[in-house]
């Protein structure tokens, strides 16, 4: 809502989200999630009203217009509530506790989430979306309110009673004690067979649920490397069908690049249009590992396309990468994106590339076209379609015309906030194009952002910040923040050679052990030193970001490779797989990332080391692309000049006792054993194929 000079400001107005910023002058008295409002709760005995969202939520607009700008909903919020406003994004581990309360009391979770709290911060009840008044089988908000206000004042006890109940469930919940065993090897098997049962043939992607299609970008990245270990083709064929049904479909901005939130339907055609940095990162990785298993040029060119939108829409000047791009623009869904039959006309002249996207007079989505490319009745993977030179010619003019001219509308609001752990996820997937596809430039924008980071969102003592934005670094760091800048530091070590980033990484890790590990072998989602929630949460579901612990996993692998510590960071990632047995065991589709890690856990690790002369750095080089571009999951490589592998080998122990011989000498092992050092890339696959 934008202020004018009738409206009062509310408590929102000193803040920085975009999303708090949203509800700054609403006539709802909202607090920002803070002491204040606690003690102004208990020193009026208000019960509280806890609302969570973030700026691209769709149904979070759509309930701050008719219930939160509305007078009389304010009036009652502002006589019996202390009313409390939330951004998930810059603080999810207050949002995973009160979502969580929210999937106790039986109710499916979404966002708006709004939850109705004691002083104490204890849930009593809650809901998502509400409407203004009765409908979709929902009891309107103002008569959800009357009815809370008047248990408050009439039925106290049974409802702070009821509160108590649920927070010690929540509570009891964390208490898991350290896992016993592992689970089965077969979980492999087992979790493709549920990814093949719930596989659409048709339209391809996972039919999850009755509706909607959301991106499965880590489960792709798994299937890829089942593919790998396995030789099973039909997971190949699933991941890449998936991922070019996507890239084709009405989900993708076919003008622009980038991934929306989800799909409305199984064919990929309606999507909800709000782009999350985390979901363009984790399609990317899938992106870039489906290039490296099959050398598609299709999947190089999706690479370069997501990479080109977040330059061209999403890159900040401080250095980092914005969060999201809002769904809405002028107050509708989709506008910024569609297009009418005369509009396209106008601007594109090509007969084919009009039915390439399906333009019609009617269209596909309230009278407009969302550009999309026919999937069905294809087999991709069978097919390897591809569009003549000449086509592609066509494709990009047609594409650059139509920026241009949607340059001039009114674009959707851009969450600018840099979040650390989502620009790590960018990172992380930079580094991979930038390996697979041979690309320079990619590299050197994940170091700009990596750099932004380490100035802006760590302090001097290395503790994270969560947020960044005008010039503020705020909020403690969550685990994931902690575990991507740590497995991020260690990807571009290995990238680069720099010393730097392998010390950042050990650093970090030692924050972690301190401030977030628990006795059952797994780490909190929050740091000890945050002392505002009820209830400290242990996580391993991989949902729209890779879980800390998933990632915590990864890195431990990842050490093992570069033989620190082995045996003792072996036996870490080994108790975060025991811990979640029965989530791995049961619901393994849910934990892709996490599954990633143990198997590339229970195939073993090879490690390599390529030792080089100075003057032979070409020679090395071939070996180390070679490296980059190959499918190898379950190999942890470093390649470095022969006079900083000595000075560094008290540091990285798989660099000790290492020569680079006449020129340079490739050093491969594999399960404590090491084979005779080689030279050149053909031998070097041998060994580590063997």
């Amino acid at each position: 809502m934008q202020s004018n000079s009738n409206q009062k400001s509310n408590h929102l107005i000193h803040e920085k989200s975009p999303y708090l910023l949203q509800h700054a002058y609403n006539p709802v008295h909202w607090f920002p999630w803070g002491e204040e409002a606690f003690a102004k709760a208990k020193k009026e005995d208000k019960i509280i009203l806890l609302s969570i969202g973030y700026s691209t939520c769709h149904w979070c607009h759509v309930m701050e217009r008719e219930s939160f700008e509305d007078e009389n909903t304010a009036t009652i919020l502002n006589q019996y509530f202390i009313s409390i406003k939330l951004d998930r994004e810059e603080r999810p581990d207050i949002d995973k506790i009160y979502m969580d309360a929210l999937h106790a009391m039986g109710q499916q979770g979404g966002w708006p989430l709004n939850l109705f709290l004691t002083p104490d911060k204890e849930p009593i009840l809650g809901g998502t979306y509400f409407p203004p008044e009765p409908r979709y089988g929902r009891k309107g908000f103002k008569e959800v309110l009357t009815l809370v206000a008047n248990a408050w004042q009439n039925q106290r006890g049974e409802l702070e009673q009821a509160a108590k109940d649920l927070a010690d469930h929540l509570r009891d919940s964390e208490k898991r004690t350290m896992g016993e065993g592992l689970p089965s090897l077969e979980v492999f098997e087992r979790t493709y067979q549920m990814f093949f049962r719930v596989y659409d043939p048709v339209f391809f992607g996972f039919k999850m649920n009755q509706q909607n299609k959301f991106p499965p970008s880590m489960s792709l990245s798994y299937l890829v490397h089942h593919f790998h270990f396995f030789q099973n083709t039909k997971a190949l064929e699933i991941a890449y069908n998936t991922a070019y049904a996507m890239k084709k479909g009405g989900i993708y901005d076919q003008v622009g690049g980038g991934l929306c939130r989800y799909a409305t339907d199984h064919e990929w055609l309606v999507p909800h249009f709000e782009k999350m940095l985390y979901d363009n990162a984790l399609f990317l990785t899938a992106l870039a590992k489906l290039y490296q298993a099959t050398n598609d040029p299709f999947f190089a060119f999706a690479v370069r396309d997501i990479i080109g939108y977040y330059r061209r829409d999403m890159s900040l000047p401080e250095g980092g990468i914005a969060s999201a791009e809002d769904a809405d623009s002028e107050g509708e869904e989709g506008k910024f994106y569609v297009w009418s039959e005369n509009e396209f006309d106008e601007i594109v002249s090509d007969l084919w590339v009009k039915e390439l996207w399906n333009v019609t007079r009617e269209g596909n989505f309230e009278g407009h076209t969302i550009l999309n490319e026919t999937i069905s009745g294809t087999n991709p993977f069978q097919t390897k379609i591809q569009i003549s030179e000449s086509g592609q010619k066509s494709l990009q003019a047609a594409k650059e015309k139509l920026l241009l001219e949607r340059s001039k509308r009114v674009r959707p609001l851009r969450d600018d906030k840099i979040i650390t752990s989502w620009n790590c996820l960018y990172i992380r997937s930079l580094i991979l194009s930038s390996q697979t596809l041979g690309e320079m430039s990619f590299l050197e924008d994940a170091i700009r952002i990596y750099d932004f980071i380490d100035k802006n969102l760590k302090d001097a003592q290395g503790f994270l910040y969560r947020r960044f934005r005008e010039g503020e670094a705020r909020f403690q760091g969550n685990l994931t923040d902690y575990a991507e800048f740590t497995y991020s530091s260690l990807l571009l070590f290995q990238e680069t050679g720099d010393i730097e980033y392998f010390r950042n990484a050990k650093s970090t890790l030692t924050i972690i052990e301190t401030y977030f590990a628990s006795d059952a072998g797994v780490y909190y989602e929050s740091i000890s030193t945050n002392t505002d929630l009820i209830v400290r949460t242990i996580e391993g579901y991989d949902g729209v970001e890779p879980s800390g612990n998933s990632t915590m996993a990864h890195v431990f692998l990842f050490l093992s490779g570069l033989g620190i510590d082995v045996g003792s960071n072996w036996d870490k990632a080994k108790s975060i797989f025991s811990y979640f047995k029965k989530e791995l065991s049961e619901n393994s589709m849910s934990y892709s990332f996490m599954l990633d890690a143990y198997l590339k856990w229970s195939q073993g690790l090879v490690e390599v080391a390529v030792i080089y002369k100075k003057e032979n750095f070409e020679e090395a080089k071939t070996v180390k692309q070679a490296l980059f571009s190959h499918l190898n999951p379950n190999v942890v490589w470093v390649v470095m000049e022969e006079e900083n592998a000595k000075e560094f080998a008290n540091e990285i122990p798989l660099l000790e006792y290492r020569t680079a011989g006449d020129s340079h000498q490739v050093y491969v092992c594999k399960n404590l054993v090491c084979e005779t050092p080689v030279q050149g890339w053909e031998k070097t696959k041998s060994l580590i194929r063997k």
